[in-house]
């Protein structure tokens, strides 16, 4: 971790530190799941899937993923056995995705232990009120749809 002070890196733009902060993100996921075979983005496929995405075309969207990479992840996703493929009974030329009991046992882990582990490492050099007052201005910036509650 770079031990520099904020007013050294002053200078940033806010789109590089959007990213940088998506980038630690996955780091910890990855870091966290490691044990468990997965990476930080099969874990957001399974995260999709557990909230109610299960079109891969939907997925494909959420998580801004082409849809020739998507294809290859469900496959190494199948083969592990995160998620399974149904065929969709409105259209037989798609399918859906569902998890299977290991990927719902990751999902409630994340639920249930990974989330605060992770947050608490990603916000461990902010105070609870600094914490409190990134939260507040992230949900100002963003559309109400990506704050809505999921399904």
């Amino acid at each position: 971790m770079n031990s520099s002070t904020p007013s050294q890196n002053k200078n940033l733009h806010l789109g590089l530190l959007f990213h940088l902060a998506n980038q630690f993100k996955d780091q910890l996921i990855g870091h966290y799941f490691s044990g468990s075979g997965i990476t930080a983005p099969q874990f957001k496929v399974l995260i999709n899937i557990f909230k109610g995405n299960t079109s891969p075309a939907e997925i494909c969207k959420s998580l801004q993923m082409d849809t020739g990479a998507m294809s290859r992840m469900v496959e190494r996703m199948v083969k592990s056995e995160l998620i399974e493929r149904h065929p969709n009974p409105q259209d037989k030329r798609q399918v859906i995705l569902a998890l299977t009991d290991k990927g719902q046992t990751l999902c409630n882990t994340f639920q249930n232990e990974a989330l605060t582990t992770i947050l608490a490492e990603l916000t461990a050099r902010l105070t609870p009120d600094e914490s409190r007052q990134l939260q507040e201005l992230l949900i100002k910036m963003l559309p109400d749809e990506f704050t809505a509650p999921h399904r």
